[in-house]
């Protein structure tokens, strides 16, 4: 038997799927600005900036001054690159929270160096933080010595005032004391001699805070100014330290995934460069390539020729997750990720894990298969024992 509508319920029907489909819409829309900034270009102390707002940024009176508020926004210096100079300017929140900084020397490729301060971790050793970013990728994760964070009172509610010295590949950086740097930068990690300069305040996940920003000055060294800190000691690198792999190009993890056994096809299907660690013997990945959504995986890889059939220990670290593989034959998988065993879990490198190798005689290829999400991508390895071995990439 056919149906029939009458037109008033048609035309509801209309109106309810027209109305459904403006919601899906405005979700489209909600969902695309959050992920795309509003961009605009201002004046505020006395330069021209380009303002990017994932959330909030504002001119605003705070403690006495005019101040910028940033709340998931960076505001970028427009006209001029910086090289060599001083960085000055006052930080002040209003709650303990958040990531809070600057970046200079930096390109459109995501390399730049930067610097912020964590307000909920002040007086604590990694109050403070110095890294480099290499194509798009931050390494906080990979760089955690003594003269890459250390410990300063950051109190909310008032005013702090930060200096960064660049001179050639070095920098000194202070934060509220500004005769003694808070960091001594013995050489800046990127390969850049001159960029942007950005401000910028983003939050912890779930904690939308901000912060302010005032008398910020940019300009060359003066006479008789330059970086005079002094690097403090770091423990010594240890020679059994691998310090050139085999790094592959990038693919999706889910390749790996629910196989123990490393699929030749895979290893025929990538190519293949040498790779240096850095001073502090960690391979930070992000140098060699770039990463992407279905694209956070590499190989890293060494041969390790033995006179006789043996067995010996490797020590290693990494970020984010890892499989550790001897002649295709998976030993190993680890999660080292922030905040994946615990809320305090910081998911930094170090030689904290170790895996068996049962060695044949010949070549024995070690592969790590290191998957990044956050905070650093990066591979450390080293054989205590290399007695009648020989190690290369």
């Amino acid at each position: 038997m056919p149906i029939h509508f009458s037109v008033e319920t048609v035309m509801k029907r209309i109106i309810m799927i027209m109305g459904l489909m403006c919601l899906v819409i405005l979700g489209m829309n909600t969902a695309r600005a959050q992920t795309e900034p509003k961009t605009s270009e201002i004046e505020f102390a006395g330069e021209n900036w380009k303002l990017e707002e994932y959330g909030e940024a504002r001119e605003k009176a705070f403690l006495g001054r005019q101040a910028m508020f940033l709340e998931r926004a960076q505001l970028t210096l427009l006209g001029r690159d910086f090289s060599e100079g001083v960085i000055e300017f006052d930080l002040a929140a209003e709650q303990a929270s958040g990531f809070v900084g600057v970046n200079f020397r930096d390109d459109a490729n995501g390399n730049g160096e930067q610097f912020y301060v964590r307000f909920h971790q002040s007086g604590r050793p990694d109050s403070t933080q110095y890294l480099a970013q290499l194509n798009g990728l931050a390494s906080w994760q990979l760089h955690a010595g003594p003269n890459d964070a250390t410990a300063v009172e950051l109190g909310t509610n008032q005013w702090i005032p930060i200096r960064i010295v660049v001179e050639n590949d070095k920098a000194d950086i202070f934060v509220r004391d500004m005769i003694n740097p808070a960091l001594h930068i013995a050489h800046l990690r990127t390969d850049n001699d001159e960029g942007n300069v950005t401000f910028y305040a983003f939050e912890r996940p779930n904690m939308i805070t901000g912060a302010y920003f005032s008398q910020i000055l940019v300009r060359p060294l003066n006479a008789g100014e330059g970086v005079k800190g002094e690097p403090r000691e770091e423990p010594k690198v240890p020679d059994t330290v691998v310090k050139t792999w085999q790094v592959s190009s990038p693919f999706s993890e889910s390749l790996l995934a629910d196989h123990f056994i490393l699929d030749q096809s895979l290893l025929d299907s990538v190519t293949w460069r040498d790779a240096k660690v850095e001073d502090n013997g960690v391979l930070n990945i992000a140098r060699y390539t770039q990463i992407a959504p279905e694209q956070q995986t590499v190989l890293v890889r060494i041969n390790v020729n033995s006179q006789t059939p043996t067995t010996r220990q490797m020590d290693f670290g990494y970020s984010d997750r890892v499989r550790v593989y001897v002649n295709g034959s998976q030993q190993f998988y680890g999660n080292s990720q922030w905040r994946s065993r615990d809320h305090r879990f910081l998911g930094t490198v170090g030689l904290h894990d170790a895996v068996i190798l049962h060695l044949d005689a010949g070549d024995n290829e070690i592969i790590a298969a290191v998957s990044e999400s956050f905070g650093g991508w990066g591979f450390l390895g080293q054989l205590n024992n290399r007695e009648g071995l020989v190690i290369r990439p």
